[in-house]
């Protein structure tokens, strides 16, 4: 008896593990990568590769990333080409099993900041901002990105673009951070971060509303992130639908954590660190009391706008000496400030500007350095000490300048010791504003979903529509003696009595769900229910951005 039995029990086990294989084997490739990458890495990497990796991330939420992707970002590179990890995804959109319709593609950053990268490397990808729609034109026209933005201030250059083919567009992105920044790969890499899909997501709201911004709270950062919105939103700017909609999300965003939480409250920007450090130090290293020293500033825009903002509510010694190119901005400065006594040169007077000074604040859209090592050398102070402090990007203070005897110079990485005294006192609106966000993030994300089911919703509202013109023309008889009024009344009240039955299913549709496939089977069930027969995915049309700029030119044209 035992025979049959233990013969029948290895069949058992034999077909069991040739079941589990066969499932092993028909997993998609996208699943398939990401283990076989996770059990690799896993024996790749060394416990000090790991760790090299974490100060980059240091406590932030949105750089808690999946432990195969920080593997695969900090594992040696044995080939010569290196890409950003992603899973290998198909150029074809994937579609909607129930409506068809082409789903949106995923949202990717990559990038570095003050967290990451030293001003040194920052300043090899800063773009100015007449340039940004220019280079995301030129992100856009690869052939896997179908949207793309850039955002480049003096703390970050952030590349946002949206993709199905994951694996290749990062290979293109790269490709383009290498030959803006003239960088070899292995300078290059250690200092970027990379985020996709909700962690992407929850980036783009953090550094609006101030989180990851050197300063904790500063608003300067958030009208960058409008300037960015506006520029990829322009008729020939490259955003699309989704990064369109991520922008404006994350504007509102940033609005409401300033007006809701007190994350700005008592924040200062990089101009106030700026001339609170040169407060601090000015005795240590010039010997000499604040109030007393002559104050010069080299450029007139935001930054000096801020800075000047600062200084007049110190004890510091007026006049300030402002040095421009032109005159028309620093007149208009000097109007902000009626009540700040202010002298105004051009930039021929700069070096005399310079000579006079005992603090220098530089902040100019310069692309190369204004002052060096060389160009001091070429002034000489007499004895005469020094302090330069740079708060631009690319900098305006070369690095060799502070070799120059009776010299001092910073640079704005100097300024986090000014900086981390301000962050303990927002901690608790921190964390109202990480609350804050989340919500936000889901939101963005039920509204991604959303559109899959705008087919279904469209034909829900036209098939209500056509049978409620089918009932009154059926009553026309009874409706025929009506005047005009009461023919408006009947139709505003039918229109009125479809949208109440409707509005339920159709936000139940647009309910965010955490799997896909409830979503589907969401579909599935209105289908049925209101007998809408095949769903024309054609109902909306989602396409990218650059197809409809190419058909506009290509209109012209003809």
């Amino acid at each position: 008896m035992s025979c049959p039995f233990i013969t029948r029990l290895r069949f058992s086990s034999l077909f069991l593990g040739l079941f589990a294989a066969s499932l092993y084997f028909t997993r998609s490739p996208h699943t398939a990568h990401a283990s076989l990458s996770s059990s690799l890495a896993t024996r790749q990497q060394s416990p000090s590769q790991m760790a090299s990796f974490r100060p980059q991330c240091k406590n932030r939420l949105a750089r808690k990333l999946r432990q195969t992707r920080v593997m695969e970002l900090t594992s040696p590179m044995d080939s010569g080409m290196f890409t950003l990890p992603g899973p290998h995804a198909t150029v074809e959109a994937p579609r909607c099993p129930v409506t068809g319709i082409a789903l949106p593609g995923t949202v990717h950053v990559v990038g570095l900041s003050h967290h990451t990268a030293d001003v040194s490397v920052r300043e090899k990808l800063a773009i100015p901002e007449a340039e940004w729609k220019a280079q995301a034109a030129r992100l856009n026209a690869m052939p896997s990105i179908e949207e793309a933005g850039i955002l480049s201030t003096c703390n970050r250059f952030e590349v946002y673009y949206v993709s199905h083919d994951t694996e290749q567009a990062n290979s293109e992105v790269m490709n383009f951070l290498k030959d803006k920044s003239g960088l070899a790969q292995d300078e290059l890499h250690p200092n970027l971060f990379f985020h996709d899909g909700t962690e992407a997501i929850d980036h783009v709201l953090r550094v609006s509303s101030g989180l990851d911004s050197l300063v904790v709270g500063e608003g300067q950062i958030l009208s960058q992130v409008k300037n960015c919105a506006a520029h990829g939103g322009d008729e020939d700017g490259s955003f699309g639908k989704v990064l369109g909609k991520l922008f404006n999300v994350a504007v509102s965003t940033g609005k409401r954590v300033r007006s809701e939480t007190g994350i700005s409250k008592g924040a200062v920007s990089i101009s106030s660190a700026a001339a609170q450090l040169a407060e601090m130090k000015v005795k240590e290293d010039l010997g000499m009391d604040f109030k007393d020293a002559r104050i010069a500033i080299i450029g007139a825009g935001e930054m000096t706008r801020l800075l000047v903002t600062h200084l007049a509510s110190t004890n510091a010694k007026q006049p300030l000496h402002i040095v421009n190119r032109g005159r028309e901005r620093m007149e208009r400065l000097s109007e902000m400030f009626p009540n700040v006594d202010m002298s105004l040169h051009t930039l021929d007077e700069m070096w005399d500007q310079i000579g006079d000074a005992d603090i220098v604040f530089t902040s100019t859209f310069s692309q190369d350095p204004l002052v060096s090592k060389a160009t001091l050398e070429q002034h000489p102070r007499n004895g005469k000490k020094l302090m330069l402090v740079d708060i631009s990007v690319p900098v305006n203070v070369d690095y060799d300048a502070k070799e120059a005897e009776g010299v001092v110079a910073y640079h704005v990485d100097d300024l986090k010791q000014v900086i981390d005294a301000n962050k303990e006192k927002r901690m608790a609106a921190v964390k109202e504003a990480e609350v804050l966000i989340e919500g936000e993030i889901r939101d963005f994300e039920g509204w991604k979903q959303s559109l899959r089911c705008i087919p279904a919703i469209k034909m829900l509202r036209e098939k209500g529509e056509t049978i409620r013109q089918k009932e009154l023309a059926q009553a026309e008889k009874v409706l025929g003696g009506l005047s005009q009024k009461e023919r408006d009344t009947v139709e505003r009240v039918t229109k009125g009595i479809i949208a109440k039955l409707l509005h339920g299913p159709m936000s139940h549709l647009r309910d965010p769900e955490e799997e896909m496939q409830r979503v589907e089977y969401k579909l599935e069930t209105m289908q049925k229910m209101f007998q809408l027969g095949q769903i024309d995915p054609h109902a909306v049309v989602f396409s990218d951005k650059k197809k409809k700029n190419k058909k506009k030119k290509a209109n012209q044209a003809a």
